[in-house]
């Protein structure tokens, strides 16, 4: 079915040519000969729109047409006027010219060619006179879906260059348009994800880590509109003490984000993203955001358990409602049966990165067994499959594990009552002996509210004698617990974690909610990695 539409914008990219020698190739032989050929690049998964060309062609034909081309690599737009279309229903085509074609692929195969006697930069703002219309013909796939910009007008070019895709045909807006913008959560998927299928440019080297928010109406630190002439919100907080907050690249919650588990808890947590993302260059999306649950994020079962086995979680769904509430909002599908996910980070710095969230509370929580922590193999082996981990392959990534509960205690001395939770997860041992199987080098956590760090280490062999073992050239773990951000009765911090070159820094800055003191950088941990 064809579909009316004013012009198009074709995408491109300096991939063979030096960064702006697209342009300058094409607007050269316009110079000397009056009009060039510009080939369509297609993707796999784009076909010939038919209909759509062939009007295109009689357009450009009678009296020309302007056309918008988009470089990606560079955020630039550019009018051209086209004259004419040439395309092939059948095999990609030689250009129509030679003479009017850049030499560097004057002789390949495309499957369009148009003709441009014109080439001129515009401002960026021209794109927002439009909105999309939908071309279904245009793609062979029926799993390549973007109706939900069909009759959207423009947003911006990153809005645009998020999307798989070369060509997209629009029409002048109407007032009656919505005027919305769509974040996908990756330039390269539009299906959500538990787990990274690639990596994703984080755009910077910064992530910001809190714990133990504890957001309820009584919440010690205020977020979102609940500003007053007394407290900062914690945006406020972060902002105002750590300079380069406006670049930070990703966010991580090690758990306990609510204080009990209720909607209106994680609806302060999402006024907390949103205000956020009001002072990033660049706004946080699905696959730059990360985090697991605390104890305090499922509802307990008001019954004690007694001397009973405590059951999973999963045979207790709905005490987890709000939360799966939550992650369906923040990553637009509900959580796996183990509540984990992971993320695949490209750093600016060219650093790679890849951070599992683990849910350490496996177990149902009673009212005499609460903050008890227990992971089971099937998660681990669920995550590392998911993550395409494989133990026999050695990786530069810096491969991070987050989950709640603590692997090591975290205080002086452990207060000595059988009915209260232990601070560890009862299988802590198979976690470590995991995390040294796939090389996961840093381990953080929450829950204590009590700010930990240490190095766990795991004994190499020394020989092929399989009873010899040294701890020299052993692998570590960095294990590093937060504190809180938001829980009372401690001190409230949050940390920012800084990929370098060839280390990482953990920098904790504390924050006083309210106002009594300035808030500060309080220590940093150096990891060579």
């Amino acid at each position: 079915m064809f579909v009316e539409f004013q012009t198009i914008i074709l995408r491109f990219r300096d991939l063979v040519t030096e960064t702006g020698e697209t342009i300058l190739a094409h607007n050269s032989i316009i110079k000397e000969k009056q009009a060039v050929w510009w080939a369509w690049w297609n993707k796999g998964n784009e076909n010939i729109p038919v209909q759509e060309f062939s009007t295109l062609r009689t357009y450009a034909e009678n009296d020309g047409i302007s056309v918008y081309l988009l470089d990606s690599g560079q955020k630039k737009l550019y009018k051209a006027m086209c004259a004419g279309v040439n395309f092939s229903t059948r095999d990609p085509a030689e250009s129509p010219d030679k003479e009017l074609t850049p030499e560097y692929y004057r002789s390949r195969k495309y499957p369009a060619w148009f003709k441009f006697v014109k080439i001129e930069e515009c401002t960026p703002d021209e794109i927002h006179h439009f909105s999309y219309v939908q071309v279904d013909s245009l793609f062979c796939d029926d799993s390549i879906n973007y109706s939900m910009f069909s009759e959207k007008r423009v947003y911006d070019l990153n809005e645009l260059i998020q999307q798989n895709r070369t060509v997209w045909f629009v029409r002048n807006y109407s007032d009656q348009d919505p005027n919305h913008e769509i974040k996908l959560l990756n330039a390269h998927i539009t299906e959500p994800s538990d787990f990274s299928a690639r990596y994703f440019e984080a755009g910077g080297d910064s992530l910001l880590w809190l714990s133990d928010l504890h957001f309820d109406q009584n919440s010690r630190i205020p977020v979102g509109e609940q500003r007053n002439l007394n407290k900062a919100t914690l945006t406020e907080h972060i902002k105002g003490s750590y300079a380069e907050a406006d670049h930070l690249s990703g966010l991580l919650i090690s758990g306990d984000i609510t204080n009990c588990g209720k909607s209106e808890g994680f609806s302060m947590a999402d006024e907390f993203i949103d205000s956020l993302n009001r002072v990033l260059k660049r706004p946080l999306s699905s696959e730059s955001i990360l985090f697991c649950p605390g104890n305090h994020d499922f509802t307990r079962i008001e019954d004690n358990l007694g001397e009973g086995t405590p059951d999973l979680l999963t045979e207790h769904i709905n005490n987890a409602k709000d939360y799966r509430e939550f992650y369906h909002k923040v990553h637009s599908k509900y959580p796996n049966e183990f509540f984990a996910c992971g993320r695949k980070f490209l750093m600016a710095s060219g650093r790679t990165v890849e951070i599992v969230a683990l849910n350490s509370i496996m177990l149902q929580q009673y009212k005499d067994f609460e903050g008890h922590g227990y992971l089971s193999q099937e998660q681990l082996d669920f995550v590392a499959k998911q993550m395409r981990w494989n133990e026999e392959e050695s990786t530069s990534a810096i491969r991070i594990a987050v989950m709640h509960h603590h692997y090591l205690p975290t205080c002086l001395v452990e207060q000595i009552d059988a009915s209260k939770a232990s601070s560890v997860v009862y299988d802590a041992e198979r976690l470590m002996r995991w995390m040294e199987k796939y090389h996961v080098q840093i381990l953080l956590h929450g829950h204590k509210h009590r700010s930990f760090a240490s190095v766990v280490g795991f004994p190499t062999r020394a020989s092929e004698a399989e009873t010899c073992y040294s701890f020299m050239n052993n692998s570590q773990v960095y294990v590093i617990g937060m504190g809180g951000t938001g829980a009372r009765s401690c001190e409230n911090m949050y940390a920012i974690i800084h990929f370098l070159a060839t280390s990482v820094e953990i920098s904790f800055y504390q924050i006083f909610g309210d106002n009594s003191q300035n808030d500060r950088l309080l220590r940093t941990f150096h990891i060579d990695i």
